[in-house]
Order: C-alpha cells, then sequence, then structure tokens
C-alpha cells in the first residue's frame, strides 16, 4: 500500500465524485512516500474527454485542497498507447506511480 495521506485521499474522493474517471494514478513524491510539508500532490487522471486544458483547469478550480496540486489527463485510448513508449511522460508515471482509483 501507498503511503499517502488523508490529503490525497480527500483529493481522489473529490475527483471521483465530480469527474468520473476511468483511473487515477498518484506519482511523485507522495507516491514514493518522500513528501514533505511544501510537496505537491502529482495526479495522473485517466478520463474521456474532448478538452484535457479545460479539464486540468476545472480539477483545479473545484477540488478542495490546502497543498498544491499537478494534474496530468490523458484519454483511456492516449493512456493505452503512451504508458509503455519509453519517450512519454505517461510511462514515467506508469512505472513509478501508485493507482489509487477510478
Amino acid at each position: 500500500m501507498c503511503p499517502y495521506n488523508e490529503k490525497v485521499e480527500s483529493v481522489k474522493k473529490q475527483i471521483i465524485e465530480k469527474f468520473k474517471p476511468v483511473d487515477i494514478i498518484l506519482f511523485g513524491s507522495y507516491a514514493k512516500g518522500l513528501a514533505r510539508k511544501q510537496s505537491d500532490i502529482d495526479i495522473c487522471v485517466i478520463t474521456e474527454t474532448d478538452n484535457k486544458r479545460k479539464l486540468v483547469q476545472d480539477i483545479l478550480l473545484e477540488v478542495d485542497c490546502d497543498v498544491d496540486l499537478d494534474v496530468v489527463v490523458y484519454t483511456p485510448k492516449q493512456w493505452e498507447q503512451y504508458k509503455n513508449d519509453k519517450s512519454r511522460f505517461a510511462h514515467v508515471i506508469n512505472k513509478t506511480g501508485v493507482r489509487i482509483g477510478g
């Protein structure tokens, strides 16, 4: 189990309730158990969308959290296409991240 805390759990629940993603992957310092007081929460959201940029903005505006969020969005098709491509950031997320729900 990943050593994340209540803040991550709250972010996860809000994203699931408001945006109904296919999957959510926690990556970065929280996923590695290295988060510090000033650490942001890095979240990859996999969901169907026609406008990833707007979805990121909506998540940042609508999710109530007292730490900074860094949100990356992929469609399921993009995720399947990119997650094993070593030249893509999705590959890093896939290899180092922790699935936390969806």
